[in-house]
């Protein structure tokens, strides 16, 4: 692995390939145009939502930004719990809510351009993080080193480009994933069924160690006023 790119994360992580039509409901824009990607069971006006930016550790280059939105009864208990403190045992119970959840929307902006050996090893990096705390099953790491080429091989000559995006949205066991564009074209549309894309994704942002965890908690504590 190159030291440089480990702090990627599974925030990346793609769902195995299998093409779902589009979700209906409230939708998210991306860049004027509309994505089908149904947000209406979401929590809005920024309850409960959490937001980080991945730097490079020694440099500060900003590599990726992060958004996270949960259903309304996740983000009003995520809420609660930020506004008790900041101690290690209420950021366990902050990550411990969030990885329960099951209606979750994400967004991962780009900042910079990435090769496909970097995003790979950035993601099996967090992945086994999450492995470690026993948020993921061994079979469930092979699963992703294993497919992680062929998941990402469009991307083998294009390459990531700076404020390319990737959007994933969890209801129940299956997961969407869309890969798109700073122009808007979505060059991916994909889903998987079952538990261990969601964890896997959730362990890459929560797990012990993570690289965006800290970040993560700490925008939902600047929402909320502790109380005294």
């Amino acid at each position: 692995m190159h030291a440089p790119e480990a702090w990627l994360g599974p925030a990346l992580l793609i769902a195995v390939v299998a093409s779902t039509p589009p979700l209906l409901g409230q939708t998210e824009p991306i860049d004027g145009l509309s994505a089908p990607i149904d947000t209406a069971t979401l929590a809005h006006d920024g309850e409960g939502d959490m937001v980080a930016l991945l730097e490079k550790t020694i440099f500060k280059v900003d590599v990726l930004r992060v958004r996270i939105r949960f259903d309304r009864t996740t983000a009003q208990e995520l809420r609660r719990l930020a506004r008790r403190g900041s101690d290690k045992a209420l950021s366990d119970s902050i990550s411990a809510l969030a990885l329960s959840s099951r209606d979750v929307w994400a967004r991962i902006q780009f900042e910079r351009g990435l090769t496909l050996s970097q995003l790979i090893d950035g993601i099996l990096d967090n992945v086994k993080k999450a492995w470690d705390a026993g948020i993921v099953s061994v079979t469930e790491y092979e699963h992703v080193q294993e497919g992680l080429p062929r998941w990402f091989g469009f991307l083998e000559e294009r390459q990531v480009h700076p404020n390319d995006e990737l959007w994933y949205r969890i209801r129940g066991d299956v997961m969407r994933t869309l890969y798109i564009t700073a122009d808007g074209e979505v060059l991916l549309d994909q889903a998987d069924v079952g538990p261990g894309p969601r964890l896997t994704l959730l362990g890459g942002y929560f797990a012990p160690g993570s690289d965006l965890r800290e970040g993560l908690i700490k925008s939902l504590r600047s929402r909320v006023v502790p109380h005294p």
